[in-house]
């Protein structure tokens, strides 16, 4: 379990006061443990968020309906029913728009959030029942997106690479929005344990840049400033090299302590284990739908 708290100031970087790594004593409940950790750091009384696993919701890039704001949801069930593997009455759905430049002649798109609604009140009620004042259940893809809106590339478009234990995620975002978002069936465990991690080099490279063509494609856009990694937990030797050496663009690693500032020294190889709910922690925004 992660938990990081963050404070924004006028004119400042924003602050990470508080972060800790958990690990699931032996024995001990979940419930247990997100008491303790929410009598620890007054979660009764703060604004938490949570992070869905990305085995836990469908992220879906489809037509909008032609419908008033207020019956956009409504008018969505129906237009992703058919793109999810349950029922649409067990689905609790949210949406969001794709921003960029209408293009004459090309129907305008959104992205839709879907989960089964079990899924979302197990969650809430767990938090609850630990005394956790849940406002917000996020998505891996806008928390990453909270983290490239702290990069000055952002400004201009950047894709933004990370990976987990299992997957990766690369994302592209402009001005804190997201364009497009790629899932990778490529994690840290193959990469630090194949005998030649170069083929998945290759992978990761070819993925990128459908990416890429896909987001030239589509959007009327200047090309992005470059392609940034996040921290890893575990080195992956090679793999900034390769990028840099087969993509037509700048490639850099994120330096958390150059757009973050810091109460304490939080261990790297935990604070990148624990990224998203930093980045989740970043999120600021109103929702606007």
């Amino acid at each position: 379990m992660c938990v990081a708290r963050v404070f924004y100031k006028s004119g400042r970087r924003p602050l990470l006061s508080d972060f800790d790594f958990h690990p699931w004593p032996a024995g001990e409940s979940q419930e247990k443990t997100l008491a303790r950790i929410a009598t620890d750091y007054g979660l009764k009384r703060a604004t938490c968020t949570t992070v869905l696993d990305q085995t836990e919701y469908s992220l879906l890039l489809t037509e909008a309906p032609d419908v008033p704001v207020e019956e956009l949801r409504a008018a969505m069930r129906w237009r992703v029913k058919d793109l999810i593997d349950f029922h649409i009455n067990d689905a609790t759905l949210d949406v969001f728009d794709v921003p960029g430049e209408r293009v004459a002649g090309r129907a305008r798109q959104m992205y839709a959030v879907a989960a089964r609604s079990a899924v979302i009140q197990k969650r809430v009620d767990l938090l609850d029942a630990a005394n956790i004042n849940l406002q917000v259940i996020d998505i891996i893809e806008l928390a990453q997106r909270n983290l490239a809106g702290l990069l000055p590339e952002d400004a201009r478009g950047v894709a933004l690479l990370s990976f987990t234990a299992g997957a990766g995620l690369l994302t592209i975002t402009k001005q804190g929005e997201l364009y497009l978002s790629r899932n990778l069936d490529i994690g840290l465990d193959a990469l630090t344990q194949a005998e030649n991690p170069s083929d998945y080099f290759d992978r990761i490279v070819l993925e990128i840049q459908r990416s890429l063509d896909y987001y030239d494609s589509h959007f009327r856009q200047p090309p992005l400033v470059g392609l940034v990694l996040t921290p890893m937990s575990r080195p992956v030797p090679g793999l900034e090299e390769h990028l840099r050496a087969n993509l037509s663009m700048n490639v850099s690693i994120m330096d958390l302590t150059q757009l973050m500032d810091f109460r304490s020294e939080f261990d790297p190889a935990a604070r990148a284990r624990c990224l998203i709910t930093i980045a989740a922690a970043l999120r600021r925004e109103q929702a606007t739908l």
